[in-house]
């Protein structure tokens, strides 16, 4: 999948697109919408079109690295879920461990945390060390349907990107 496959989310993936043509990617996004709306999706898309290896604004689908992302198996794009209740600080503090080190394979390692508003305080505090001292070759994309349950301090060191239904406007981008 790439950007050309995802409908209704123009607005927002020409932002996306800008930033990686011009290659100034910001180093933490929050994906922020409705439930179901394709924010995941997009947020490994948007990892596929980082690390492409034809280089461009979007994924070819094609290339190794585009195939690993496809299926789950390339080891610079990280996904961190909740277990249980809530994402545990453990999981930021491996990621931590593992953000010590440049990337594997691609350009850019990107971490994926999914329902990101289920960070525990703890969780929460322990990934803003590593908001505030971003690396060149790290991206976040915290995903949210709730971002008004994130610790404040969280999506202000964010750009923010809000994905929409069809009939919604596209005016709060960033």
């Amino acid at each position: 999948m790439s950007f050309s496959s995802i409908y209704g989310q123009e607005g927002p993936i020409a932002v996306l697109q800008s930033d990686i043509g011009k290659k100034r990617v910001p180093h933490a996004f929050l994906f922020y919408g409705a439930e179901g709306i394709g924010k995941r999706t997009t947020a490994l898309v948007f990892a596929k079109a980082l690390n492409c290896e034809k280089g461009g604004t979007d994924a070819c689908d094609a290339c190794t690295s585009c195939r690993k992302i496809d299926s789950g198996n390339h080891p610079d794009i990280l996904i961190i879920e909740p277990e249980g209740q809530f994402i545990k600080v453990a999981d930021i503090k491996e990621l931590q461990e593992r953000m010590r080190f440049r990337p594997l394979e691609g350009a850019r390692r990107v971490v994926i945390i999914d329902d990101a508003e289920r960070m525990n305080i703890t969780s929460a505090n322990s990934l803003l060390k590593t908001l505030e001292e971003p690396s060149s070759t790290n991206v976040f994309v915290l995903v949210s349907s709730r971002p008004h349950l994130l610790p404040l301090t969280i999506p202000s060191r964010c750009h923010r990107c809000l994905l929409y239904t069809s009939d919604a406007a596209d005016d709060s981008l960033r």
